[in-house]
């Protein structure tokens, strides 16, 4: 039956010059308008020159370049692999339909879907239901629906989209109402509604708009950040931090920047209260290393530790705020520019 199925396979290939095909089973007819149309069944294979693919059992439309496979696919294209329970393939159309359990293997990022279309022609893939993909530079993404252009080398994740980044021991998850991946910069951007939490440093950052950068560990913010570690608070309207192996290295904070910042350093904590145009953070083995705050600088700082029961507070204004830190405790604070302040305190016996 092979031999046989060959000599079909090889008269109909000289007909139309689309298909090469093997099986254990076949069986063909012609069509009214002069189509053959062959059924595979057994250890079917068939390649086109571009794919390859094999199955359990197949129908191949020679000239009009279409085929139906069903069980255990297998697909091969260049550097791209995958599997399904059913495949449908237009070579004219360039089109590529994956259905059931599917999985897609460029290099080693992974692809997970229960329906893949793949646009061959265009360098597109479309992934809906249960979306699941891995890789050293996407992490681990879900979402219900996704879409890969190669030539703008970016990945689109909707629909209740989710990145998960492991790296020695620490976790980062985005979810957004979007998610684009841009590989070759190793970048990731959440659009609206986006949320970024960092279990690991105890950080939750919120805004419309966040890009995340891989290669230089950056977080961008735009539509009013809101970056939260416990009861400490930050925001404004543009935000960047800059993080070193995971670890918070620096903030800065454009436009209406606020914040409230407790220290648990003492006992009970002691809290500041500041507003300003611009803020910069400095962080050095994950406690505070220096706070510059700039143009229209408002702080108020209320004791802590045994100050805290005299209800010690300060209250400063100016164009220029400095405060240092020594091992995550204040150690000192310059204002400049019409600076002002005042001192409060409720004295022994009142």
């Amino acid at each position: 039956m092979r031999s046989s199925l060959l000599a079909l396979a090889a008269s109909t290939a000289a007909l139309a010059g689309v298909f090469t095909v093997s099986a254990a089973r076949a069986s063909g007819s012609e069509t009214g308008d002069g189509e053959l149309v062959v059924d595979l069944g057994g250890d079917v294979e068939v390649t086109d020159g571009f794919v390859s693919v094999t199955a359990d059992s197949g129908r191949v439309w020679q000239q009009a370049g279409r085929a139906l496979f069903l069980g255990n696919v297998e697909i091969e294209s260049d550097t791209l692999e995958g599997s399904a329970s059913r495949l449908l393939y237009d070579r004219t159309a360039g089109t590529a339909v994956l259905t059931g359990n599917v999985e897609l293997t460029d290099g080693s990022n992974v692809l997970r879907a229960e329906e893949v279309t793949w646009f061959r022609l265009l360098g597109k893939a479309v992934a809906r239901g249960g979306v699941h993909m891995t890789g050293p530079w996407v992490g681990d993404v879900t979402g219900e629906y996704a879409m890969y252009d190669s030539g703008r080398g970016s990945i689109f994740v909707t629909s209740e989209p989710v990145l998960r980044r492991f790296e020695e021991g620490d976790s980062l998850v985005i979810t957004a109402d979007r998610l684009e991946f841009l590989p070759d910069s190793d970048r990731a951007e959440a659009q609206g509604n986006a949320v970024l939490d960092y279990p690991s440093e105890g950080v939750t950052a919120v805004s419309e708009f966040l890009v995340y950068s891989g290669l230089d560990e950056t977080v961008e913010m735009l539509g009013g950040p809101v970056v939260t570690e416990g009861e400490n608070r930050l925001s404004g309207n543009w935000m960047k931090a800059e993080l070193d192996d995971g670890e918070i290295r620096s903030i800065w904070i454009e436009g209406a920047a606020d914040g409230y910042i407790v220290d648990t350093a003492e006992t009970p904590p002691s809290e500041t209260w500041f507003s300003s145009e611009s803020a910069y953070f400095a962080f050095a083995g994950g406690e505070p290393d220096s706070v510059d705050l700039m143009n229209s600088v408002t702080l108020v700082y209320r004791a802590g530790g045994e100050a805290a029961a005299r209800e010690e507070s300060n209250t400063v204004s100016g164009q220029h705020l400095v405060v240092r830190y020594e091992s995550g405790s204040v150690e000192s604070v310059c204002i400049t520019g019409s600076a002002s302040g005042s001192y409060s305190y409720l004295g022994d016996g009142l």
